[in-house]
């Protein structure tokens, strides 16, 4: 049907992922912690919302429109430690690995891969900057790992329009390095 978006673009998975830094909502970057290596890249889905147009014309539906769109963030940590996660979430781990999170707390993510080349072949970082995402869970996170098991951090990515109405929900820079 007319305008429904492909399914090879609504999962995406970000691979390369030099670094992952997260931070409370509303901190500076230089205050984000790197939360150690992740194993099997960060993964972004988006989960759509339709509604069927129908008339009385036509037993079938005549369009299909998408109301709304939900994504989704996973990264699966594989050197993560409770001391880099206790920082970059704001919280405190129990001995059992147990943070309690407050109600309706969120935080913001950055992560960092290799970018384009450019014409004089020099590589880009690129940072991908998430301004908020709600991890998982209701009120506790627990982390445990033991051979087989490695920690995830998932959560949702929230759409918070600009002044313009625009969706602000992730953005993308790429820096070439200073010319010598």
């Amino acid at each position: 049907m007319a305008g429904t978006p492909s399914k090879e673009c609504q999962n995406i998975v970000l691979s390369g992922i030099k670094k992952m830094l997260i931070a409370p909502l509303g901190a500076e970057k230089t205050a984000a912690r790197d939360v150690g290596f992740t194993n099997g890249n960060v993964t972004l889905t988006a989960a759509f919302e339709y509604a069927d147009v129908m008339v009385d014309q036509s037993l079938i539906p005549v369009r299909r429109i998408a109301t709304a769109v939900n994504y989704n963030f996973a990264a699966p940590l594989a050197s993560m430690s409770l001391e880099n996660l206790a920082i970059g979430l704001g919280v405190e781990f129990g001995e059992n690995g147990q943070a309690t999170l407050a109600q309706e707390r969120y935080y913001q993510v950055w992560l960092e891969t290799d970018g384009p080349v450019n014409d004089e072949g020099e590589k880009a970082v690129r940072e991908i900057y998430f301004p908020k995402i709600a991890l998982g869970g209701t009120t506790e996170l627990a982390f445990s790992r033991t051979d087989a098991q490695t920690a995830n951090l998932e959560g949702v990515i929230i759409n918070c329009p600009t002044e313009d109405g625009n969706a602000n929900f992730l953005q993308i820079t790429d820096t070439y390095p200073e010319a010598a």
